[in-house]
C-alpha cells in the first residue's frame, strides 16, 4: 500500500511514545504524516496546532485534512517553518530514519523535544557518517529505547526491531537557557504537595541547579582574576582555581556545557536518592532502574519533567514491587529439579512452590590452608539473600532498616536485641566484630538507654554446622559452601508461596505438611486457595 516506507504507527506504540508526555496546548509537527495515525492520536490531548509533512501525494491530502500542511518533504522545511514547535512527533521511513531524525534536531527551535520511531538496526549498526552522528546527537542530547518488534501485530506488519529515540533541543541564549523550568501545572503543583516529594522540595533543587549554572561564568571570572594575580607568586605552593570533574582517578577542567550536562545528571540522581528507593529493589530492579536514570540524566532538569518522572514512577510501584517477590521465588527456586534455567537441582526444593527449608549452594567461603570456626559468606554471593529479606519485608511490613545483612551477621556476630520485641537492631552501628569484645556494644547500649531504648547485648555466634537465627529464617551453613534456610514462621512461607502463585496465576497445592516434605494436606475450612 502506497509505498515500502508505509507502516502506520499503532496505538499501543504511540501509549510507550508519549507516556508521561503532556500535549495540552502545545504545538506539535509530524514530518511523515502518513494516514495520520500520529496526528490522530495528538488531536486527541487538545494541541494548540498540529503540523505535518507528508511526501507521498494521495496521503498528503489525508494528512492535510488532519493538520496544517507544510510541505511535501520534510527534508527541505527550514528552522523559519518551525520556529514555534514544541514537538516533533515522528515515525519516519526507516530506510533514512537517521536522515530524518537528524534534520529534525538541526531544524528544531531551542527546547523542543523530539520523539521519533527508528530502527534498532539504525542505532546498532554504525557505519555510516551519519549514523554515528545520530548516535553522538542522542548520547549527547537525549536517550533511546528499544521496544522491540513493535509492528508485529499491526495492520501493516514488519518483524523489524524498533528503539524510540528521545532528543532535547538545548536552550543556548542566557536569557531564555531555563525558560519553562520552574513551570508546573495547578494539578502537577498539588500532587508535589502530597507525592513522594514536597513541591517545596523539588523547586529547592531545581533553584540551586539553575542558581549554580547561571553564576558558572561569573566564578571563572573571578578564578581566572585571582589565577592571574597569584602566577608570578604561586611556583611553590602550586594553589589552583576552577571548576573539575573527579572521575575515578581522572581529574579534568571543564567548561560551562560540561559543568551543566554533569550537574543535570547528578541534580537528577539526587532526586531518585531521596526517593530512598535503593531498600525495596532488588538488584536486578536496580540493574533497569541505574538504566532509566541513565537515560533520564539527559532531560532537562525542569519541576514539571521531575513531577512527570515521579508520576511515572508510581504509576509502576505496584508492578515492581510484585517483581521484587517473583525475582526472590525464582531465586530461591533456581535450584529445583523443575527450573528450566537451573537443570537439575536440589531434590529438597519444590517445583512447585518454596519450601519452607531450602538449600542456597555455594554462598559459603572456607579455605582449608587458613581454617576458621566462624562462617564467611562469600563477597558476591551475600546479596542474593538480602534481595530475598526485601521481598518478604514488603510482604509482611517489617522494615528493611530494622534488618541485618547476611554479611555483616556472621562478620559482626556480636549485635543489640531490642528488650520490647526481642529483635536484633540493624544498622552496622549495632553490629561489633568480636575482637572488638564488649566495649563497643556496652558503650552504645549506655548511648541508648538515655533515649529511652533498651536493649540487651546478644553474641549470635557463628558456627560451622549449627543453627542460627538471622532476620527471618534460621540458617546453618556448611564448609563446603551451602547453606540451609528454614522459613521461622509458617504464615510468612505460606504468604510468600500464595502471593507470587498470585501474580503468577499458578494454581497452589492447598497446604504443604512441614513435618513430612512433599506431602500435602487438604485445605483448612475457610482457607483461601488460588488458581
Amino acid at each position: 500500500m502506497f509505498n515500502k516506507d508505509f507502516y502506520p504507527t499503532p496505538e499501543h506504540v504511540l501509549d510507550t511514545m508519549l507516556a508521561e508526555i503532556d500535549l495540552s496546548g502545545r504545538t506539535i509537527l509530524e514530518p511523515s504524516a502518513g494516514s495520520g495515525a500520529i496526528l490522530d492520536y495528538c488531536a486527541k490531548f487538545a494541541p494548540k496546532e498540529l503540523l505535518c509533512c507528508e511526501l507521498h501525494p494521495d496521503l498528503s491530502r489525508i494528512a492535510a485534512s488532519k493538520g496544517r500542511f507544510i510541505g511535501n518533504d520534510f527534508l527541505r522545511v527550514t528552522s523559519e517553518q518551525i520556529s514555534h514547535v514544541d514537538f516533533i512527533i515522528m515515525n519516519p521511513p526507516f530506510s533514512a530514519d537517521e536522515k530524518h531524525i537528524l534534520h529534525a534536531y538541526e531544524i528544531a527551535p531551542e527546547g523542543c523535544r523530539i520523539i521519533s520511531l527508528c530502527n534498532s538496526d539504525t542505532l546498532r549498526k554504525d557505519y555510516s557518517r551519519s549514523r554515528k552522528e545520530l548516535l553522538k546527537t542522542i548520547s549527547d542530547h537525549g536517550y533511546s529505547q528499544d521496544i522491540g518488534s513493535a509492528f508485529s501485530d499491526a495492520d501493516r506488519k514488519t518483524d523489524a526491531e524498533v528503539s524510540i529515540v528521545n532528543l532535547f533541543k538545548p536552550r543556548t541564549s542566557e536569557d531564555t537557557e531555563f525558560e519553562g523550568y520552574f513551570d508546573m501545572n495547578d494539578s502537577e503543583e498539588e500532587d508535589g504537595e502530597n507525592g513522594v516529594m514536597r513541591f517545596n522540595e523539588i523547586r529547592d533543587i531545581v533553584n540551586r541547579y539553575v542558581g549554580a549554572v547561571k553564576v558558572f561564568n561569573k566564578v571563572m571570572d573571578a578564578n581566572n582574576e585571582i589565577t592571574n594575580l597569584i602566577k608570578p607568586i604561586n611556583g611553590a605552593s602550586r594553589i589552583e582555581f576552577g571548576a573539575f570533574h573527579q572521575k575515578g582517578n581522572y581529574r579534568s577542567e571543564i567548561n560551562r556545557d560540561e559543568f551543566k550536562k554533569e550537574l543535570q545528571k547528578s541534580a537528577w540522581r539526587t532526586v531518585f536518592n531521596r526517593l530512598n528507593m535503593d531498600k525495596y529493589i532488588t538488584s536486578k530492579i536496580r540493574e533497569d532502574l541505574n538504566s532509566f536514570i541513565e537515560k533520564q540524566s539527559n532531560v532537562p532538569f525542569t519541576m514539571g519533567n521531575i513531577q512527570r518522572m515521579l508520576h511515572l514512577l508510581i504509576g509502576t510501584h505496584a508492578d515492581r514491587m510484585n517483581q521484587v517477590l517473583v525475582q526472590a521465588f525464582e531465586r530461591i527456586c533456581s535450584f529445583a529439579d523443575s527450573n528450566n534455567s537451573a537443570g537439575e537441582g536440589w531434590k529438597t526444593n519444590s517445583g512447585y512452590k518454596v519450601n519452607r527449608r531450602f538449600i542456597h549452594p555455594y554462598i559459603c567461603e572456607y579455605d582449608s590452608r587458613w581454617p576458621s570456626d566462624s562462617i564467611k559468606i562469600r563477597y558476591d554471593r551475600g546479596d542474593r539473600m538480602d534481595d530475598i529479606i526485601k521481598a518478604l519485608c514488603l510482604l509482611t511490613g517489617e522494615s528493611y532498616d530494622d534488618q541485618i545483612p547476611l554479611r555483616n551477621y556472621f562478620e559482626f556476630p556480636i549485635h543489640l536485641r531490642r528488650v520490647s520485641n526481642g529483635k536484633l537492631m540493624g544498622g552496622h552501628q549495632y553490629s561489633f566484630r568480636d575482637r572488638d569484645g564488649y566495649n563497643g556494644a556496652q558503650n552504645t547500649k549506655e548511648s541508648l538507654a538515655k533515649r529511652g531504648i533498651e536493649v540487651e547485648i546478644d553474641h549470635t555466634g557463628t558456627t560451622w554446622g549449627e543453627w542460627h537465627d538471622w532476620g527471618f529464617f534460621r540458617v546453618r551453613g556448611y564448609k563446603k559452601g551451602t547453606m540451609h534456610f528454614e522459613f521461622k514462621d509458617e504464615k510468612v512461607w505460606e504468604l510468600f508461596n500464595r502471593k507470587v502463585a498470585e501474580i503468577k496465576g499458578w494454581r497452589l497445592p492447598a497446604q504443604t505438611d512441614t513435618k513430612r516434605k512433599g506431602t500435602e494436606r487438604a485445605p483448612k475450612k475457610g482457607m483461601v486457595v488460588y488458581g
